[in-house]
């Protein structure tokens, strides 16, 4: 696994033209490039975070899951390595715009990122290694205005012939290349971390998509009610758990009311944010359902939402009917972003199947 996470197996994949070769195999710029992405990789790894998770990929690269399987096809184990990269980092050369192979690559890295919903947008890094002159860059190495993107300076006259840095003290690379390598580095790092953030929250959603859609294992709910609706509550528990949703809390705590008010909240957050939905138990007590719906349902909601970063799904469970539905309890309900449900029904427990599979659909639409 790549340190930013899936959907990616490589943070990053270094594409490069290898050159001329004479019809030797080696290209004249591949010793270089290969030098240049062992020191690329020693730099990235002095991170501590980054160093025993990053996973680089280069073709000429012999480490097991870093460079080409000579006994695999090799035009489908570098597309399958390209669709999985987080950043590409491009050596640019007149040789690179020239091969086909650097074009495919930039193809097949860039088609599968629109797959993937994700823009490509800086995540592509640009070493500028020799000349381009006034070659034309490809369109998506370029801006708007079809200028080539800034990318990084990698090239120095040697007796006024331009050659990439460090070109003449492979292996061992001066102050130059390391600086120059450096200021990649500082450039990439945000990068990969602001792009495991996202990975994080992908797969953050995409469980609680599977959670509410009870996919695996049913729904954790969280079932509030009142001491002095003791039955009510239990009735209903026991329905939930029949149905094969989770329930918290186990059981009523029928001396709260002897109790410090805040610490109660506390506590009740604690378990909302562990659950992956809430229900209000509605009774004939309309004052407690009134008060239940601002406290509970909004403000103790919205922290147990901060504090879990999670949907959290509210309901209110009319466990009464017509008495207590009143067009504007119900309309107070909606605005509070909490949706009314019809508990007086032999089958109310579909229903709650029915409401957390429609908030899974939901939050799939917006991941």
């Amino acid at each position: 696994m790549s340190y930013v996470g899936e959907p990616f197996t490589h943070d990053l994949f270094i594409s490069y033209s290898h050159g001329y070769d004479r019809g030797h195999g080696v290209g004249h710029l591949q010793p270089w490039s290969a030098a240049f992405a062992q020191e690329l990789e020693q730099e990235l790894r002095t991170q501590p975070g980054v160093r025993e998770l990053l996973q680089i990929f280069r073709d000429g690269d012999h480490r097991p899951g870093c460079g080409v399987d000579p006994m695999a096809p090799l035009t489908q184990q570098l597309r399958e390595k390209l669709n999985h990269t987080a950043l590409l980092v491009i050596l640019m050369s007149p040789d690179y715009l020239k091969s086909s192979w650097c074009s495919d690559e930039r193809q097949w890295w860039h088609e599968h990122q629109t797959d993937l919903a994700l823009t490509c947008e800086e995540r592509i890094a640009v070493v500028r290694i020799w000349p381009t002159k006034n070659d034309v860059w490809p369109k998506l190495l370029t801006d708007e205005r079809d200028h080539p993107l800034v990318g990084f300076h990698f090239h120095a006259p040697i007796s006024g012939e331009e050659r990439p840095l460090g070109w003449v003290d492979i292996p061992a690379f001066g102050s130059d290349f390391k600086k120059a390598i450096i200021e990649i580095v500082s450039n990439i790092n945000p990068k990969l971390d602001a792009l495991k953030k996202r990975a994080n929250e992908r797969a953050r959603l995409k469980a609680e998509i599977s959670k509410l859609a009870g996919e695996d294992i049913g729904p954790m709910i969280y079932l509030h009610g009142r001491p002095e609706h003791n039955d009510t509550w239990d009735k209903v528990a026991l329905a939930l758990t029949s149905a094969g949703f989770g329930v918290s809390p186990g059981q009523l705590n029928l001396q709260q009311n002897a109790r410090d008010p805040e610490q109660i909240r506390a506590q009740r957050i604690e378990l909302m944010s562990a659950c992956d939905a809430m229900l209000i138990i509605g009774t004939h007590d309309s004052h407690a359902l009134d008060a239940d719906l601002v406290i509970v349902g909004k403000h103790d909601r919205h922290s147990a939402r901060a504090h879990s970063n999670r949907l959290l799904p509210c309901g209110l469970l009319d466990t009464v009917g017509s008495d207590i539905a009143t067009p504007i309890r119900k309309a107070t309900a909606r605005i509070l972003q909490t949706d009314w449900l019809d508990a007086t029904q032999e089958s109310w427990t579909d229903s709650i199947k029915d409401w957390l599979s429609a908030k899974s659909s939901a939050l799939k639409q917006r991941s």
